[in-house]
């Protein structure tokens, strides 16, 4: 029997129990070997149609003639009981021994709810739960389940050869109590990036050279190197005790591929550091070009919007390109970076976290907040609410600071923050033209009317009621529409 004669009956029993807790994803990627691209598309698909994941699974890979009897053992390799028991009636009764031959308390059941009250349950977990809202490795690691590492990395683009199969055997039975299973969900979000020695890093680096710092922060230190022929940057970890949310999550955010997201070109474990390594970008962050702390001109109002048009561009992707948002956390001058050309990403995925899930959700409940205090909102600070109004309110801030070039935070100001104090402004009356940075009023670059409507678009992403803040989508809306001299050739 081939997969689209399922009966529906026994289609739509397998597509409740893979559906839920996404196990779908696990039998799509790890499995089938559809790239994360392809289960990306598969969901977002599936929640165009709000119709189940599961079944778009079914439909793309039936097109391709597979049968019952290889889905039979696919389910078999993930251990999900249930899904198989469900096929029983429909696979040839050879195939019955498969479940047979395992005891049943030796296989991982799958937890999945049958009863209202239990999805009820599980829904509430998942909003006010801050441990969903990490991406899967990341939650593996604060568990003490160990990453693989260059001493211990296993090949699975061949799992029929016979030489890779024992040292995959012996490296599983040195981890302990680990789960069974839990090696291929990890390797499914970072196989695709290059694991690189630290041996070579330091040689890209020059051996670390003081003269090839770009920069450091609380995170570590971000070296300029050359690997490959290809120019590069290098962010030296200082946490490497086995529990580095940044390192992973960046490894697991590689999916998400846009112009406006800064690439992830490979990472390195093992060494005394942990270090990733990004495509380097020539241009500086935006905090660098505002504070003058590069040898570039100043930023002109064309290059400014060009800034702001692809941030939002990338907010935007974020926020939607899945049916769960992804929330950066930590919008700043300092983690958008350019090109020669001036073209933005947005980068350090480090404090990313997946937002609500679902239309009917507005937000989730964290249990710690992380981020730079003058960029983020009074609900996020104080009641621990994370929604993607906490990108937008950031965003919001760095539209004032490419305006006026006024710091987030200032003690010498009357106001501490520059979002309260851009909210004074305006309650009291001020022109913002009189606010342009100082770099550009007063000469033939300045552009008064721009100038204002840069913070006027702060302002609205910085309202203090999150509801009343814009999405990313009408922000990138609002920029795109924007017209003045010199928009499309500076």
């Amino acid at each position: 029997m081939y997969i689209y004669e399922l009966p529906f009956d026994i289609n739509k029993e397998l597509c409740r129990l893979l559906d839920n807790d996404d196990d779908w994803k696990e039998l799509a990627g790890v499995h089938m070997k559809y790239s994360a691209f392809d289960v990306n598309e598969i969901e977002q698909v599936a929640n165009r149609q709000a119709s189940s994941p599961t079944n778009q699974l079914f439909t793309r890979w039936g097109q391709l003639n597979h049968r019952v009897e290889e889905l039979f053992i696919l389910l078999y390799r993930m251990k999900h009981i249930p899904a198989l028991r469900c096929l029983v009636p429909v696979v040839d009764s050879r195939f019955h021994r498969l479940l047979q031959k395992q005891d049943s308390k030796s296989l991982k059941e799958k937890h999945y709810l049958s009863s209202d009250g239990n999805v009820n349950r599980q829904k509430t977990l998942k909003v006010e739960g801050s441990d969903t809202s990490l991406p899967l490795p990341v939650m593996l690691i604060e568990k003490a389940i160990q990453l693989p590492t260059p001493s211990r990395v296993y090949d699975y683009a061949s799992p029929t050869d016979d030489s890779n199969t024992d040292s995959t055997k012996n490296s599983r039975s040195t981890q302990g109590n680990k789960p069974e299973g839990l090696d291929d969900e990890v390797l499914r979000n970072v196989s695709a990036i290059p694991l690189l020695s630290y041996e070579d890093l330091t040689e890209a680096t020059n051996n670390w050279s003081d003269n090839n710092l770009l920069g450091k922060g609380g995170f570590g230190k971000v070296y300029k190197g050359e690997w490959k022929l290809l120019p590069v940057a290098v962010k030296k970890l200082l946490d490497n005790d086995g529990k580095n949310k940044e390192l992973i999550r960046e490894m697991c955010l590689n999916q998400y591929r846009h112009d406006n997201i800064l690439p992830l070109y490979g990472y390195s474990l093992g060494g005394p550091e942990a270090c990733l390594v990004y495509q380097l970008m020539a241009g500086g962050s935006l905090e660098q070009r505002l504070r003058f702390k590069t040898l570039y001109p100043p930023l002109s109002w064309a290059q400014r919007h060009r800034i702001a048009h692809g941030v939002a561009r990338g907010l935007q992707y974020l926020h939607t390109m899945a049916g769960t948002p992804l929330i950066h956390g930590d919008i700043k001058p300092a983690n958008i970076l350019l090109d020669q050309c001036t073209i933005p990403k947005i980068g350090d995925f480090g404090l990313a976290r997946k937002g609500p899930y679902g239309e009917d959700r507005t937000h989730l409940k964290v249990s710690r907040v992380h981020g730079t205090r003058p960029y983020l909102p009074d609900e996020y600070l104080r009641s621990r609410c994370l929604s993607p109004a906490v990108d937008v309110f950031s965003f919001g801030v760095v539209m004032v600071e490419m305006a006026t070039a006024l710091p987030a935070i200032d003690k010498a100001r009357s106001v501490l923050l520059l979002s309260d104090y851009v909210h004074q402004l305006a309650r009291e009356g001020v022109d913002f033209a009189t606010e342009e940075d100082t770099i550009l009023r007063g000469t033939q670059n300045s552009y008064p009317q721009l100038c204002r409507e840069f913070v006027a678009i702060g302002l609205h992403c910085t309202k203090y009621l999150r509801q009343e803040r814009p999405t990313m989508l009408e922000v990138y809306k609002r920029l795109d529409a924007m017209e003045f001299p010199g928009k499309h050739y500076s």
